[in-house]
């Protein structure tokens, strides 16, 4: 489950980073740190979901 919501996190912080570059608030450069924190966020998410809890 912890996993589940840290990937979610991760993809939540990269949609915030990706809205703030297309604003032109932040450096349009960190767009491609967004796209890699959403890749990894539904990574995790997804290995997590299929993983079994020790709980």
């Amino acid at each position: 489950m912890k996993n589940i919501m840290f990937g979610n996190s991760l993809m939540l912080l990269g949609i915030a980073i990706m809205i703030l570059a297309g604003l032109e608030v932040i450096y349009v450069g960190a767009m491609w740190a967004s796209f890699l924190l959403i890749v990894v966020g539904f990574v995790m998410a997804v290995i997590g979901f299929f993983s079994k809890d020790s709980e």
